[in-house]
């Protein structure tokens, strides 16, 4: 895909998740039973009145009661915060007809896609590579879920890649880590191939795609402020732990080589632009825009 093409129907790039909503609220859902479980992962109860929701700390109305999953060397994998939930609804909300799953989590989104709920879908199949995630997700979501639900294990990205039998309505991924733009390239990937599995008017649903490109354009901004002789020593030296920035950063440094950027606006179309067609290079260790 050139830099600048329009992505294909089935994607709005424009659409962003963080959206306020009240409904993660209202709606219910069926949590994870807190637990230990095998392999030294462990669901824990936790109860919030003041948590952090998109960068600013919020004081809720009401004691809530989040799920935190935590992986066998005691780091945070997955929780149930309304940071998650308020994304997970506006998903949901965009959601229709037979849903293709990439990550189970801890069965938020499904539970606010299901027709009657947030969303219009009405059938679901989810492929999760942790048999971990599955035993401890599945039993419950599948009792609160009132629609069709297969869980397969398996890589969603290796199933993507390959040929497309079955066509869906709504494609929803989510089995990136962090929300970081260096994982645009990847999650660009995966989009591309999901677009090939849906029906004609079927979309696509990445989370948290809004916030890392306005990730990406916030690092736009930084660099085409500092004068363009001096962009690639600062861009190597504000690097440092962060060399993945390199490869995302660089193509903007030399597409502007010469120009001092007096004009911001058209100068970060151009970057967003470019964010939306970077993909990842087949060992996913690099990037490049595709075409």
């Amino acid at each position: 895909m050139p830099t600048g093409e329009i992505i294909p129907a089935g994607f709005d790039p424009d659409f962003d998740d963080r959206a306020w909503n009240d409904a993660w609220q209202h709606l219910p859902i069926a949590p994870i039973p807190p637990g230990r479980h095998p392999g030294g992962y462990r669901v824990e109860r936790q109860t919030v009145r003041a948590i952090p929701i998109f960068d600013r700390v919020y004081q809720l109305s009401a004691p809530l009661d989040c799920r935190l999953l935590f992986d066998p060397d005691g780091r945070l994998w997955m929780s149930d915060t309304p940071q998650e939930r308020i994304m997970m609804v506006n998903n949901g909300r965009r959601s229709r007809g037979h849903v293709l799953i990439g990550g189970l989590g801890l069965g938020l989104y499904p539970q606010y896609a299901v027709a009657g709920a947030a969303g219009q879908a009405t059938a679901f199949t989810v492929i999760e590579r942790s048999a971990v995630v599955c035993d401890i997700v599945a039993p419950t979501l599948t009792r609160a879920l009132d629609a069709p639900l297969e869980i397969r294990l398996g890589d969603i990205a290796a199933f993507l890649a390959g040929t497309a039998t079955t066509r869906f309505d709504t494609i929803f991924l989510d089995v990136w880590d962090t929300l970081d733009a260096a994982a645009l390239p990847y999650v660009n990937a995966l989009r591309d191939h999901a677009l090939r599995h849906l029906t004609p008017e079927g979309r696509v649903l990445l989370w948290g795609y809004g916030w890392m490109l306005e990730l990406f354009e916030t690092a736009c901004r930084q660099v085409l402020a500092v004068p363009p002789d001096a962009r690639r020593g600062w861009l190597l030296a504000q690097a440092g732990d962060a060399p993945q920035a390199i490869p995302l950063l660089m193509p903007v440094i030399e597409h502007f080589a010469d120009d001092p950027v007096e004009d911001e606006a058209p100068a970060l179309a151009w970057c967003r632009r470019h964010a939306l067609t970077l993909t990842a290079a087949p060992d996913g260790t690099s990037a490049y825009p595709t075409g």
